[in-house]
């Protein structure tokens, strides 16, 4: 996952897509793909299509997991993390140490500690 690492955000960039950029769904996608679940790339690209940015309702992401993952109390690895943030929420992947792989506002894509209180936390179905 260390090529990952620094890539800046960007509205529905994907990670292997050479602009060194990514979205945050994209990027929780690409780690999903990575460890060897089911690939939500393309269930995730509509709302690239339909949306910009700026127009995109950030609630979508939430209504999206709860509608494809189950709730859990508690962080553990592989978990999607739905985040919070000034423009709504983004979403990152706990890694098997513990630590969360998202974008941060100053950095890009980084590899963060998070306090298990932080966030709200998904096990994908697929």
């Amino acid at each position: 996952m260390n090529d990952l690492i620094g890539l800046q955000r960007a509205w529905g960039a994907h990670p292997g897509d050479g602009s060194g950029t990514v979205d945050c769904c994209l990027l929780a996608a690409e780690v999903h793909r990575r460890l060897g679940y089911y690939d939500y790339t393309n269930d995730i690209k509509q709302y690239f299509e339909k949306y910009t940015d700026a127009t995109f309702p950030r609630i979508i992401i939430a209504k999206w997991l709860l509608q494809n993952a189950d709730r859990l109390k508690a962080p553990e690895p592989h978990a999607v993390v739905l985040l919070p943030g000034t423009d709504g929420g983004a979403l990152g992947t706990v890694m098997d140490d513990g630590k969360v792989l998202c974008i941060l506002p100053t950095m890009g894509v980084a590899l963060a500690p998070l306090d298990g209180k932080t966030g709200h936390y998904f096990r994908l179905r697929r």
